[in-house]
């Protein structure tokens, strides 16, 4: 197939099926569901077909608006990456929704979304130009917002969706601020284009665009300090959760920073901010998700997290480490909220304390979710141990010593709660006297597939580095068994073993450690369940900003405005009564100021 067209279907054929479905559903209901799975299967089959030509960094320009700028697609391995995730994790997300969604209601609504999201996903990465990326960067936004409120009757569900929404347009606004400042400089918004062309702008102005990306990055990403958004987004269907905030769009702004990376090392402040928030958001995520009891907002909390490794990466200059990171945690973390959307399904509460013995009840998901569980660890032979150990490997090879110790002790939490998490809904006794049931075969096919994917992806190392090698980036090929003998050949694997062993130790003595807290520092164990006060103090934060707006206004309407009004009619009032004077109702003296009035207009004609 031609690539230009290969490229034009995947997004074309989400969008036409999002633009379809509303229709479908006036002929049959029924038939909605099916059509999204087709459409879906249709885009992913040729995404499949085109990362082929990912090899050989194709680029194909399509004229849009002449003397402006053309629209067309960059297909590399940065690109192509991304879109295989939307495309064929978004597929699997629609069978499984086959049996999740079945009874709720608006589902043209749901489908129309997820489809247009999957197409916005895919044109965002691949996009050549920035303005196409800022178009499908919106359209995601919007997306996100529509399906978090999807059960909009639940005032959480809308005001969740409202907070991402406002939350992620602090990061747009850095992003767009740096896309126009950027072309003020070069004249062009082709990507490949302006990256050539920024060494020749001056420093003060690329520092400001290479902190706008970053801004943009770190809302859509969901880092430190715009994370908040994203634990409060489990209010979303579990579906939404898995694809739209795990796998997919929050590694939006990971791709955003791999694809501008050239503009960040022109910029030595901007890197070293790019790898401290990274770092430091894995150690928060990690963080936080070991004192939550909810099993969506766990997961969600350890996708900021990973997504914090993801950034770290890029911020020492590891994109190849990154993007192979950005695959593998898609993966199992969307298999991983496909496996608590299965949990949620069969017992009807998110709280691991309501949840024990699932095994015993869901046996599939209990073992498929122990191996989306051992990926996040970082156990071998998972791909998380792979693409993880690469971004340790590169903190050791910077020589970043202390970033390195913070992303080894953000991996010994992860430890921590991904047993404890298992344990409480698998193993522990159980502590809810419903008895769960397995999910229906739509909802189980995902889940061995995304499984299998978490065992065996790492395989495809050889082909992936090939096309990265093809491509023009500094990697050479890697064969899966020169990957293995790498790999546990290096300093990274006993830092990752070391982490896992401190991890497993942690748990063993959590009883303990949780009396001395309980004890010792409860206030400390709440603010840390609540997200350790950021919402608190953004809320106080917006209610100051409110505060002040109010009175500005106050002042501005009621003494300024106010005050120029009765200035204004007192002045009237005086003015009228002077004129009035000039009325005597003496003919002789209405003759002398008419006279007077001819004597000025002449002389101002005159000169």
């Amino acid at each position: 197939m031609n690539k230009e067209i290969a490229a034009l279907l995947i997004l074309l054929i989400p969008f036409i099926g999002a633009a379809l479905v509303p229709f479908i559903n006036m002929v049959s209901k029924k038939i909605v569901p099916y059509f999204a799975v087709l459409t879906g299967l249709l885009s992913s089959v040729i995404a499949f077909m085109l990362v082929s030509s990912g090899a050989e960094g194709v680029e194909i320009s399509i004229p849009w608006l002449p003397g402006f700028f053309s629209a067309g697609f960059i297909l590399d391995p940065v690109s192509l990456a991304p879109a295989l995730i939307a495309t064929w994790i978004g597929f699997l997300v629609l069978v499984y929704s086959l049996g999740y969604m079945k009874d709720e209601e608006n589902l043209s609504r749901y489908y129309s979304a997820t489809l247009l999201f999957i197409g916005a996903m895919a044109g965002m990465s691949m996009a050549d130009n920035f303005i196409s990326l800022f178009f499908f960067w919106e359209v995601m936004g919007v997306c996100s917002y529509l399906l978090i409120g999807f059960f909009y009757l639940d005032a959480k569900a809308a005001d969740a969706g409202f907070k991402a929404f406002l939350t992620t347009k602090i990061g747009d606004i850095g992003l767009l601020a740096a896309i126009l400042l950027l072309y003020r400089f070069t004249g062009t918004f082709n990507i490949a284009e302006n990256l050539q062309l920024s060494v020749n702008i001056a420093f003060p102005a690329l520092s400001i665009i290479a902190f706008g990306f970053i801004l943009g990055a770190v809302g859509k990403s969901a880092q430190v300090p715009l994370h908040v958004w994203l634990p409060d987004a489990m209010e979303a269907p579990t579906t939404i959760s898995a694809l739209i905030h795990a796998a997919t769009m929050v590694n939006a702004g990971v791709y955003l920073l791999a694809r501008v990376h050239p503009i960040l090392v022109q910029v030595p402040a901007a890197a070293h901010t790019v790898m401290w928030i990274g770092v430091l958001t894995a150690l928060l995520g990690s963080f936080l998700a070991v004192f939550n009891n909810d099993l969506k907002r766990i997961l969600a909390y350890s996708t900021v997290s990973q997504l914090g490794y993801m950034i770290f990466a890029i911020g020492m200059g590891g994109i190849f480490a990154s993007q192979f990171h950005l695959f593998s945690h898609a993966i199992f973390k969307a298999l991983l909220f496909l496996c608590a959307g299965a949990v949620i399904h069969g017992i009807h509460t998110r709280d691991i304390r309501e949840m024990g013995n699932l095994k015993k009840y869901m046996p599939l998901t209990a073992v498929c979710f122990s191996i989306g569980v051992l990926a996040l660890m970082g156990i071998p032979v998972m791909n998380g141990f792979f693409s993880k150990d690469l971004i340790l490997e590169v903190a050791v090879e910077e020589k970043m010593w202390l970033p390195l110790a913070l992303a080894v002790t953000a991996a010994m939490l992860t430890v921590f709660y991904s047993v404890r998490t298992t344990w409480k809904v698998f193993f522990a006794k159980q502590t809810n006297e419903k008895h769960a049931h397995e999910a229906p075969f739509s909802m189980l096919l995902p889940l061995i597939l995304l499984a299998a994917g978490t065992l065996f992806s790492w395989i495809l190392i050889g082909r992936i580095t090939l096309a990265w090698e093809h491509a023009g980036y500094n990697i050479h090929e890697l064969s899966w068994s020169e990957l293995l003998k790498e790999t546990f050949g290096s300093h990274a694997f006993l830092y990752t073993m070391i982490a896992l062993l401190a991890g497993i130790g942690l748990f063993s003595i959590r009883k303990p450690i949780g009396r001395a807290l309980n004890t010792n520092a409860a206030g400390f164990m709440r603010l840390a369940g609540t997200g350790l006060g950021f919402d608190l103090v953004y809320g106080y934060l917006i209610h100051a900003i409110l505060k002040t707006g109010e009175a500005i206004r106050y002042f501005w309407d009621e003494k300024v405005m106010e005050g120029l009004n009765k200035i204004t009619g007192q002045f009237t009032i005086w003015l009228s009564r002077m004129f009035c004077k000039l009325q005597t109702g003496d003919l002789h003296w209405n003759l002398v100021y008419i006279l007077i009035a001819l004597i000025i207009i002449i002389v101002t004609v005159v000169w």
